[in-house]
């Protein structure tokens, strides 16, 4: 069984500098654009009750 279940798609307007540098984040990483937005995302709001 899958740990996290993605089930709402998200769609938001970004600068296409911030986004190539997001890209070349990612690739060195070793993910997608998408996991690495949705890590950034889930550390944004850890600890939020």
């Amino acid at each position: 069984m899958r740990e996290n279940v993605h089930d709402t798609a998200v769609r938001f307007r970004a600068n296409n500098s911030l986004i190539a540098a997001a890209s070349l984040k990612a690739q060195r990483e070793g993910m997608s654009l998408s996991e690495l937005m949705r890590h950034a995302l889930r550390k944004e709001v850890r600890g939020v009750a």
